[in-house]
Order: C-alpha cells, then structure tokens, then sequence
C-alpha cells in the first residue's frame, strides 16, 4: 500500500506542469534591447514580455538566444514572438508623429 502511495506522489509530482520562471536578466535584456527598436513604447516591450513570459518555456528562449541571426529569424519561435509584437502593437499603437510647426 505504501508503495502504491509513493509511486503515485511521484506520478502526480511528473505530470504536473514544470515552473516556467525566466531569470530576471532575461526581462532585463529583453526589455533593454526591445526599448532600443526605433519607434518602441515601454507598454509594447512589457506587453510582449508579459507573453513570453506566460507562453514560452525559458529553455526554448535562452536557445533561441544562443541561436546565430539567420538561423534564430527563421525559428517557428522567433515568428510566435513577432505575433506578440502585432497584438501588442494593435493594444499600444503609440501617437502619431507630431508634425513640426511651419516657419512664420
């Protein structure tokens, strides 16, 4: 009986869903590097932040990561990632540019 107890403690303990918890340096990089893009809103970068961190599994990111550029712009992720970046887009447009004054 305790057996059959310890056994299914350990079964439960595999099949439950694995802690998907991104160091902080991870949110900290992203963030850096997405503020940098011409035209990025602080909103838009934590927006997608927020979907990586709640959809990926921080493995597959860090191997992204360690992906060289044409090989990683290519990855099924790095396409999931630009989706975010349209829905987060389409949530935070920004402003439109401000047209300078006419000269007097």
């Amino acid at each position: 009986m305790r057996l059959l107890l310890a056994l299914s403690l350990v079964l439960l303990a595999a099949c439950s869903p694995r802690a998907r918890t991104f160091p902080p340096q991870y949110e900290i990089s992203f963030m850096r590097a997405c503020s940098a893009q011409p035209g990025a809103l602080a909103q838009r970068c934590a927006c997608m932040w927020d979907k990586i961190e709640a959809e990926v599994d921080p493995n597959d990111f860090a191997a992204l990561e360690r992906m060289p550029g044409p090989q990683r712009e290519a990855h099924p992720l790095m396409r999931q990632i630009r989706g975010y970046q349209q829905q987060c887009t389409v949530q935070f447009p920004g402003s439109p540019p401000v047209e300078p004054a006419p000269q007097p």
